[in-house]
């Protein structure tokens, strides 16, 4: 992990390299903080927003290189207050941080303001996540002169009041916390990053066990080859991988608290390659698919942050479900018209092999209902090219059977800043999934609705679990710019929210 963060307690900056300062447009003015910044460059602040029209927007950034107390000063734009929150805060800052690192300066200083609020862990924890984040690189094959050239931010501080320095030790609890959070985003997005030339079933199976090493105890993994998953009836997880050279693995992992009230079970989608299988992608769709196992890599980032933190909620028991499998053609491959029975007992006629992480999924949450009897069942999945074309790259889909459930995602998604749009389980699209010579058919038949499609595809497999499906086929992978905290490639989008939710769930649920 990059970087260092200080909490020093002061009552003015003094003097660094570069002073981020966060603004607002309907108190600019008023700000005695700003106004300190003024008086201390003689008015020449003043003079520089006027003559760039700065007006604090959000996402308005002003660089002003003075050379003087600080080499550098970042006013960075965050709209009117009354509609700040920390999560905005957190890719506001994420700006500046990248401006620091284009300008070379190793060193930033950020003040606390009161709009911040009064939660110093929690400011301490967006920081903390906002400066990694924005520091990330994915350098595993860049050669080492390109190495050399990388140029990041290594250390901030963050000044506190002195009238506040009491509460210095809930700011560094926080700031502990966030660098635990974005480690474990930081292992999602490099595992999503990786080519299927260097990353299948077998290497995220050895990342479930490097996990399990390092958590001294706290975590435990098993792994079911093919043999075993066939003992157990998973036909239409192996159905998927039978057209590949590479075996496939049913990963599970655990929390070592077996006597917990509550078990919830993380379920991720982990085709390390989708190929579309016999039903192959246009090619311009398919050099992306090493991500298409982006859902396991957030299972498995979440398992990286239980592994380090030392005290969890005994009452909650967390398990990791990663069916992991590659989906290509070949002489073996599933065939449009096949039929597969699932570990349910249900036949499911795979009308269209590209339409195969639904089927992955089916055997994962059956294993989840039945042998580990979960109350609480999440799973998140680049599942369908429909749900991006309905809410773009950004936002995931979120579907669920249980209303209160879903608040405690809602919650938690908000607070870390993770867009994402409520969608319906509308059940007269069921009839779509009816086939004539099977239980169901893998696709709905329809261009229309096929997030939904999907969606009630999975509700066939869950019975007595609180359920959340959670479609990241947007916001899983960026290929465009980056903005915020989120960088070009793999994002980890879904780390910090599913996290949130094991702080959240409990008994009373």
């Amino acid at each position: 992990m990059l970087g260092k963060i200080f909490v020093e307690k002061a009552n003015f900056p003094g003097q660094g390299e570069m002073l981020i300062f966060t603004a607002f447009q309907d108190t600019l003015k008023k700000d005695v903080f700003f106004k300190q910044l003024d008086l201390k460059t003689k008015g020449k602040l003043t003079k520089k927003i006027k003559l760039h029209d700065f007006k604090a927007k959000e996402g308005e950034m002003l660089t002003w290189e003075i050379d003087d107390f600080y080499k550098t000063i970042v006013m960075v734009g965050a709209g009117n207050s009354k509609d700040f929150n920390l999560a905005k805060w957190k890719n506001l800052l994420a700006g500046a941080f990248r401006a620091a690192s284009s300008l070379k300066h190793k060193s930033a200083t950020i003040c606390y303001f009161d709009v911040l609020g009064k939660d110093y862990f929690e400011i301490g924890k967006k920081l903390t996540v906002s400066f990694h984040l924005s520091n990330y690189s994915f350098d595993f094959f860049k050669s080492k002169p390109d190495l050399k050239k990388q140029d990041r931010l290594a250390e901030l501080k963050f000044l506190l009041y002195s009238p506040l320095s009491d509460k210095q030790a809930e700011l560094e609890k926080g700031i502990e916390l966030g660098g635990i959070i974005s480690k474990g985003i930081y292992l999602t997005r490099n595992l999503v990053n990786q080519p299927a030339s260097h990353l299948n079933p077998m290497t995220m199976q050895e990342t479930a066990l490097m996990i399990e090493k390092e958590s001294k105890g706290k975590i435990k993994t098993e792994v079911f080859n093919e043999t075993e998953c066939k003992k157990l009836g998973m036909g239409a997880f192996l159905g998927v991988s039978q057209g590949s050279d590479t075996k496939p693995k049913f990963i599970i992992l655990k929390t070592n608290n077996s006597r917990a009230k509550t078990k919830i079970c993380l379920i991720g989608k982990s085709v390390t390659f989708d190929s579309g299988g016999l039903s192959l992608k246009p090619a311009d769709y398919m050099d992306t698919m090493k991500m298409d196992m982006a859902g396991g890599a957030v299972v498995l980032g979440v398992f990286q942050i239980l592994s380090q933190i030392n005290e969890f909620n005994q009452d909650l028991q967390v398990f990791g479900l990663l069916p992991a499998c590659e989906n290509m053609p070949s002489g073996a491959a599933l065939k449009p018209g096949d039929i597969v029975r699932a570990l349910n007992g249900k036949t499911i006629e795979v009308l269209n092999t590209d339409a195969e992480g639904r089927l992955t999924l089916a055997d994962a949450l059956s294993y989840a209902e039945k042998y580990i009897k979960a109350d609480y069942m999440i799973d998140v999945a680049t599942l369908t090219g429909a749900c991006a074309v309905a809410l773009g790259l950004d936002i995931a889909g979120v579907f669920s059977n249980d209303e209160k459930f879903k608040k405690i995602f809602e919650k938690t998604a908000t607070a870390a800043g993770e867009e994402f749009w409520p969608l319906p389980l509308y059940k007269p699209y069921k009839k779509r999934l009816k086939s004539n010579i099977a239980d169901l058919k893998n696709i709905g038949g329809s261009r229309y609705g096929g997030a939904i499609s999907a969606a009630l595809f999975l509700a066939e497999f869950v019975n007595k679990s609180k359920w959340i499906h959670i479609d990241i086929a947007g916001p899983a992978f960026n290929t465009e710019e980056q903005h915020g905290v989120i960088p070009k490639g793999a994002t980890g989008w879904g780390v910090e929210t599913m996290f949130g939710i094991l702080t959240e769930i409990s008994p009373k649920n």
